[in-house]
């Protein structure tokens, strides 16, 4: 009942705080799903200011999914060695040649289809497609967990599957908005309500549970 009530509250808060906090990083003005795969794959491991200064390198050397599935695993090892992502490099390669060969070199459109890919998650595919296919759909990561057991005194079980989390989400992202939204609240996440908080210039506190 406190989601429903306080929710369109929380969410015009959030955006409204967004206009003036938002992150720039490249990949938020793209629009091609092979670029948002790209940078989220490379998210799940790094963070986003370190993903920023090595994105611009990585797709001038990989333009497409053809170029990449066709990648040395060695010179891409090498490319990537100081995001020590050695073990996700092979994965990367081994998703694109999935995607040449099933789905004719573009990006799979289904959360089905996008979790069965080498290194892909139910984050990293939610993500992909509220950012590269403009679904409306909530985007949910241990940092997110984070604000909404905060929020609403849910479970502070870190499960970013629990089922709890997901209706929360679900029943705040604003139709049509979803890609705004979810840039918000991963925002908030790591400017406000870290795990040690900023509550004292939180623009929610007056209507959370963590702050009461």
């Amino acid at each position: 009942m406190f989601v429903v009530e306080r929710g369109t509250l929380i969410v015009n808060s959030l955006l409204e705080w967004h206009k003036k906090n938002r992150r720039v990083f490249p990949w938020r003005k793209e629009r091609d799903p092979y670029i948002i795969f790209i940078a989220e794959f490379l998210l799940q491991r790094t963070p986003a200011e370190r993903v920023a200064l090595f994105l611009p390198k990585f797709l001038e050397e990989f333009p497409s999914p053809e170029k990449l599935a066709n990648a040395e695993p060695t010179y891409l090892e090498r490319l990537c060695h100081s995001m020590r992502l050695k073990k996700s490099m092979l994965w990367l390669i081994k998703s694109m040649k999935i995607v040449c060969q099933k789905y004719n070199s573009k990006i799979p459109e289904t959360f089905e289809e996008l979790v069965h890919l080498p290194g892909v998650g139910e984050y990293t595919a939610s993500a992909i497609l509220c950012f590269g296919f403009g679904r409306d759909i909530p985007i949910i990561d241990t940092n997110v967990v984070r604000v909404y057991t905060r929020l609403f005194g849910l479970s502070k079980s870190k499960i970013t599957g629990n089922t709890a989390i997901k209706e929360v989400a679900r029943m705040l992202l604003p139709k049509n908005q979803a890609k705004i939204y979810n840039e918000a609240i991963l925002d908030f996440a790591s400017l406000i309500c870290m795990k040690i908080p900023h509550c004292e210039r939180c623009p929610l506190n007056a209507l959370c549970s963590f702050f009461h």
